[in-house]
């Protein structure tokens, strides 16, 4: 009985040690990956080129998540007003889940 439970708690084992290889193994590669991207995009002329053509649509996109997290706090201010116009007409004492 007692090899058996050995036996499980070695396979288990074994399992988590694949598991964490695995997880080390797939972390190095993406690091070398974006090492390699990294290296192209700042090291050559094309990735000069290739960073010059996307600094204008990154920034494009950084003003619309800019808006984006306006419009959600305005809508978020919204709820608010709701919630509290809704308590003032109901008589609830307590604040809303949406409260600020």
């Amino acid at each position: 009985m007692r090899e058996v439970a050995t036996g499980q708690t070695g396979s288990v084992n074994q399992e988590g040690n694949v598991d964490e290889r695995s997880r080390v193994l797939l972390a190095t590669c993406l690091g070398a990956i974006a090492g390699g991207v990294w290296g192209w995009l700042y090291m050559t002329e094309n990735g000069r080129r290739v960073r010059d053509q996307i600094e204008p649509k990154l920034d494009d996109v950084m003003r619309e998540l800019i808006r984006v997290r306006g419009t959600v706090e305005k809508a978020r201010g919204v709820a608010s007003e709701g919630w509290r116009s809704l308590n003032d007409v109901t008589g609830g004492g307590s604040q809303g889940r949406w409260s600020a």
